[in-house]
């Protein structure tokens, strides 16, 4: 998108990084807001964050993208810290996982502490995302009554497909389609050799421990088709969920045919890999826009609600598995077709020009509105309760960048 128009010039768009996956999500917009702007970019960093990313994958990436579109660094561990540094200023506020549950407690209190010259805007995160589209995994975790912070609430799909979505927060959506749609394979020397398929483990998710424990059946199976795959001298790429890890954070003793792929999905090849297979995950979504053939696996009992992904194939036995590997050997047009359907039947916008032009229209209108006095705009309720004021703090992520 081009303007004669530059908006943003003494104002500052924010972006909340806390669960390591936010980088994902909230990546392209800070690209967006570079191009398309004049405003500071700021990049605030929870030291939630930095515990997770024990392998500091995320603190590179997010260093490197400071360097890149010239954003400044500040590190919070509560919303008082956070407000410390938004005082004073006006603009946007973009998180990627923020809601009222005590999991987004870090984002949710930026929020609650913001001052009111800022325009706060919570992501639709996943394919399924609480308070958007859960599944029935979700609801027996979290409940039904999820709500924002936020003054928008940016999702995916048109407002009929958004059933989880409570009343109240109707009024705030804005349909923009996936964020990560505007992110292009960047060529990456380290990437893994690409020689069979891509199979994704999401172990932390709710969906596989909610309605019972899925792990151990998942595994076993997996493990018995590397060795099936084993046997006629093909390899499988295994990718760790990058919040969850669970093969590395349990010393998971993988078969010899398995390789490991840690990058970053804007990283990934896709379109290398011959097909694809997860349990109930957005991965499931990204491979399908990939145009490789996928299976989403399910328990062997059927427990687990996999019905978002209704109309793609669906595994669950270690003869499932073989027989989807037979068939994208086979006949992958029949797979392929199938998804292609799939996509059709979902009313989101899914052409990433239109994608862009929905972010950037938010994104401007944001930044040339009207939003008060700084001296006038502090939420005193929500300072108040976020404890004693805190400085300034500059975040350091990555020595060599």
């Amino acid at each position: 998108m081009s303007s004669a128009l530059r908006p943003g010039d003494g104002r500052t768009v924010f972006f909340l990084i806390n669960l390591v996956q936010d980088v994902n999500i909230l990546r392209p917009l800070v690209y967006l807001t570079a191009r398309e702007t004049e405003a500071r970019i700021g990049l605030l960093v929870s030291e939630g964050f930095i515990k997770r990313d024990r392998q500091k994958i995320w603190q590179r990436e997010v260093a490197a993208l400071a360097a890149t579109t010239g954003a400044s660094l500040h590190l919070y561990g509560s919303p008082a810290d956070a407000h410390a540094v938004l005082e004073d200023g006006s603009g946007m506020i973009f998180a990627a996982s923020e809601s009222n549950l005590p999991a987004h407690h870090e984002t949710s209190g930026v929020f609650q502490v913001a001052p009111r010259t800022y325009l706060r805007v919570t992501l639709q995160h996943g394919f399924e995302c609480i308070g958007f589209v859960q599944s029935r995994e979700h609801v027996m975790s979290h409940g039904r009554n999820v709500a924002f912070a936020a003054d928008v609430v940016c999702g995916w799909f048109d407002p009929e497909v958004l059933t989880s979505m409570i009343a109240s927060q109707r009024s705030k959506l804005y349909v923009t389609g996936p964020p990560t749609l505007l992110e292009q394979p960047r060529p990456n020397a380290d990437h893994p050799p690409q020689s069979g398929g891509l199979v994704c483990e999401n172990m932390h998710s709710v969906r596989l421990r909610a309605s019972g424990d899925h792990k151990a059946s998942f595994m076993d199976i997996f493990f018995a088709f590397c060795r099936k795959l084993g046997a006629r001298g093909e390899t499988v790429t295994l990718r760790p969920h990058p919040g969850g890890q669970y093969v590395l954070k349990n010393n998971v003793e993988l078969p010899d045919n398995v390789r490991l792929n840690m990058l970053p999905l804007y990283d990934i090849n896709m379109k290398g890999y011959r097909f694809g297979i997860s349990a109930p995950s957005t991965i499931i979504f990204d491979m399908v826009l990939a145009g490789i053939p996928v299976a989403v696996w399910r328990d062997p009992s059927g427990v687990m609600d996999a019905s978002n992904y209704d109309g793609l194939a669906e595994i669950s036995t270690l003869d499932d598995w073989l027989a989807f590997e037979r068939d994208v050997r086979l006949r992958p047009e029949m797979i392929l077709d199938r998804q292609q359907t799939f996509l059709r039947s979902l009313s989101m916008p899914t052409d990433p020009a239109e994608v862009y032009r929905r972010f950037a229209r938010l994104i401007i209108a944001g930044l040339t509105g009207h939003r008060g006095d700084p001296r006038r705009a502090v939420r005193p309720e929500a300072i108040a309760a976020s404890g004693p004021p805190r400085r300034k703090r500059k975040a350091v992520l990555s020595q060599d960048m």
